[in-house]
């Protein structure tokens, strides 16, 4: 079985988009009457910023995409892993936020510095992929 950068990169970022949106809804929850105890557990400004960090990755990941069906030399496995990777992972120092860990910052506890070191990596292949990307593509012309 061959693996389809377009196709793997338009269904990753489907996910997401649902995942998001999913999360979306959760987070009318505490809004309600009914849920209003839930809303001192959970720091919506950090779950908002996860919700459209993703709906964002996702546009990334479907622009990628989009290169990659019209250049042949961009279009690649490895880097359209990267890019999913990079998507998912590029929004988790904001829901970590969310339950108190700041995967912002090299330090603390051994939770915080892998969460950092994640983000880190999940940014590092974000700009490997689309430097790659542009350069290939531009030298095809």
């Amino acid at each position: 079985m061959n693996f389809d950068p377009v196709f793997a990169l338009s269904c990753n970022a489907a996910l997401q988009v649902l995942v998001s949106s999913l999360l979306g809804t959760f987070m009318l929850i505490p809004l309600q009457p009914w849920g209003k105890k839930l809303a001192a557990h959970i720091n919506m400004k950090s779950l908002l910023a996860t919700h459209m960090d993703w709906y964002m990755l996702a546009f990334m990941q479907w622009g990628a995409a989009f290169m990659m069906d019209r250049w042949d030399a961009a279009r690649d496995p490895q880097l359209a892993l990267l890019l999913m990777f990079g998507g998912w992972t590029n929004a988790l120092p904001y829901l970590l936020r969310g339950f108190g860990v700041n995967a912002f910052v090299m330090g603390g506890n051994t939770l915080q510095r892998v969460s950092a070191g994640i983000a880190g990596l999940s940014v590092l292949a974000i700009i490997v992929a689309w430097t790659l990307i542009i350069w290939r593509m531009l030298a095809a012309g």
